[in-house]
Formats: C-alpha cells, structure tokens, sequence
C-alpha cells in the first residue's frame, strides 16, 4: 500500500508537514506493483518491440527501472516561455515498488533551486514516459531548463508518449482519450472530487497570493493519479500487445486493425495477420474496407489465396467502400486471380 514519506527542503534537511519556506518541497509515497495490478512493467526485462508499440522514439531502455513516468503541472496551457512548471510528478520502479515523488516550487522565485533539483532527479534515468509530453510537458521543462539554467534536457532522448497507442487502442471504443476517461473505462476507477485541470494554474495563483496549503491537496491528489494512471495505461497497452503475440487480439476491432498495423510495420507477421482476422471478423462494414487489402496481403503471404479472392469479391459485390478502395480492391484481386492461375497445374 501507498505511503508517504519525508518533505525534503532545498537544503536537503528533512521536515514535517510539506512547506518549506520561500522554496520548494518533495512529497513521496511507495505503491507496491502488485497493488496497481501490474502484469508487465516493472516484470522483468522490457522486451524493444513492446516498447515501439508504447510510442518509443529513441533507444530503448534495458531495465524498466531506467524509465521515469511524469506529469507536470504548469502556469497555464500554452507552452510559452512564460509559463512555469510548479509541479512535477515522477514515478520509476524500485524493488517491487513504485517510487511517486512529486516536487512543489513554493515561490516562483525559487525557479532556479527548483529546476536545478528537476535536473538532478531527471537525470538518472535513460528515458521518460508521458501522455502527451512531446507536445506539452517535455516542451515546457526543456524552456525552463534553458531559461534557468541554460541547460539542456537529456531525458527525452528516448521517450515513450503513451498518448498515441492510447489513442489506438481505444479512441474508437471510448470517443475520449484523456487519462480521466481511461481511468473510468479502461481501469474501472473513476475519480471522485476531481479538480479540472483548467483550473489548476488560477488555484496555483491563489495559493502564491494566500499561501493557503488547503489550495493545494486537489492538486497534488491530480498530478499523483496521472502519475500513477500512466504507469497503469502503460501496462494495459503492453498487455495487450503481448496477449496478440499469442493470438488473443483484442476484441474491439479498430483495435485491433491498429495493432496489426503496427505489427506489420515491426516485421511481427503473425501477430499482425491474428489481428487482421479478428478485425475483419468482428469488424463493422467500414472496419472490414479499411483491414480488407492488409488482410489480403496477409493471406496471400501465407497462401491462402482462395481465402482472400473470395474475401475482396463478397466486398466488391456488396458495393463496399469507397471508389478509391474500390480501384484498389479491384487491382488486388485481379493480380491475385492471376497468381492463382499460374499455380494451378497444368495438362501433360
């Protein structure tokens, strides 16, 4: 179970409570994985083609624990070099625990200490995950990095943004995609008292007027949960990428048809042609267009050439899909005919 640990002040002594005089503050609390229901991360090695299924752009880590999970919380909602990072939430993986460590900065003029102690915890780890961070979160720390300390920020050179195979996954099932509907739909755990996040620079704003660490709680309870819910996400993703290598797709067929093409494009051609099938099986008519020449050219990689002449024709003689995926589907299914025909066997 979750526990907090001590607020360390800028100076490295350790206070009760969680303000430090006109500075910053780190509040910490341990999970155990089995807690989150983890069945992937933080199990073992993380194998390279699961991590390019999770969105990974640049090399790919050895251990989980070489990954650090954050979420910032900023000033506003634009990434401009006026807004500041007043909050962030990191996890990692720690002997079967994750570690949730969040840094306040308690006065704006204290940006500098503070981002001098983002540059030091950031820099032990060889890769980041976010949902969204290449367009917001890693955008904003590598501004405030230049501008305070005229330094770069190494952590991004691999990263993982879980924004986009989420996106894959479920955006066709779920319409939204935020953490806060995945959480509800996906994690069966939905928030309750949940502060907006739009409204989270005005509360910040008020707290620096009032110093009212009441202002606070709401916040630091939402930047936890995104924390931890990506740390969940992750996990589900690779979930189901390792469940299709085993011929289980997923059963919501844009999901499918999204991990086969991702398979595909990794050299994975089993998988991908399990995913295929299961999207074109339990696919509605669009679904079926849009897996339909995919899936041809899967079975005829296999030599199922039958299989997919008579898939394209049912297709063709339903008037299905569009002129341009007709021209297509027509194209394909002539050449296949014609290989068909230079297989069969002939007379004498």
């Amino acid at each position: 179970a979750a526990h907090a640990g001590a607020v360390r002040a800028e100076d490295g002594s350790e206070v009760e409570g969680r303000r430090v005089s006109q500075s910053f503050t780190v509040c910490e609390q341990r999970i155990a994985i089995d807690e989150l229901g983890l069945e992937v991360v933080g199990r073992g090695a993380p194998d390279p083609l699961t991590l390019a299924h999770l969105g990974l752009r640049g090399e790919a880590p050895k251990r989980w624990e070489d990954i650090v999970f954050l979420d910032t919380e900023t000033t506003g909602l634009s990434s401009g070099t006026g807004t500041y990072v007043f909050l962030l939430g990191i996890a990692w993986l720690e002997e079967g625990t994750l570690v949730l460590r969040q840094l306040f900065l308690e006065d704006l003029g204290a940006e500098r200490a503070f981002v001098t102690a983002l540059q030091s915890e950031l820099a032990r780890f060889h890769a980041c995950a976010s949902y969204n961070g290449k367009s917001f979160d890693i955008p904003l720390l590598r501004a405030r990095f230049v501008l305070a300390l005229r330094a770069e920020l190494s952590v991004d050179e691999s990263h993982l943004d879980l924004l986009h195979p989420a996106r894959r996954m479920w955006k066709d099932r779920f319409g939204s995609t935020t953490l806060r509907q995945l959480e509800a739909s996906v994690l069966d755990e939905a928030r309750e008292d949940d502060i907006p996040g739009a409204l989270i620079p005005d509360r910040y704003f008020h707290y620096l007027r009032t110093r009212d660490d009441r202002l606070l709680e709401p916040v630091l309870r939402h930047n936890a949960q995104d924390v931890v819910s990506l740390v969940r996400i992750t996990d589900r993703v690779a979930r189901a990428v390792l469940e299709a290598r085993r011929g289980r797709a997923p059963d919501h067929a844009p999901a499918a048809l999204a991990l086969a093409r991702i398979f595909e494009r990794s050299g994975e051609a089993e998988a991908a042609y399990c995913c295929y099938e299961s999207a074109y099986a339990d696919g509605d008519a669009s679904v079926r267009v849009r897996a339909s020449l995919a899936f041809a050219r899967a079975l005829e990689q296999r030599g199922e050439l039958d299989r997919a002449i008579r898939m394209l024709e049912t297709l063709l003689g339903l008037q299905a899909g569009p002129p341009g995926w007709r021209k297509q589907a027509e194209a394909r299914l002539r050449r296949l005919m014609q290989k068909r025909w230079r297989q069969l066997p002939r007379a004498g």
